[in-house]
């Protein structure tokens, strides 16, 4: 994935995630294991050498962890 489009796609990706996590009213446990789950899928599709979807695995990896630091700082 070029950079030109990289960017953009994590600020809105991640602005998106943000939006959700203040107006929903999702745990912050539940938030945690969507992220560990995301994170898990994501480190699936790096390992597996017949994948070829540029780089947008490690796109995962970071959005999963997104979900997990949100659903660490969150109180509910």
């Amino acid at each position: 994935m070029s950079a030109l489009v990289a960017y953009p796609l994590l600020v809105i990706v991640g602005l998106l995630i943000l939006i959700l996590a203040t107006t929903s009213k999702i745990s912050g446990m539940k938030f945690m294991l969507m992220g560990i789950s995301i994170i898990l899928v994501g480190g699936v599709l790096i390992i597996d050498e017949n994948t070829r979807l540029a780089g947008f695995e490690y796109f995962m990896l970071f959005t999963g962890l997104i979900f997990g630091v949100i659903g660490f700082i969150r109180e509910n």
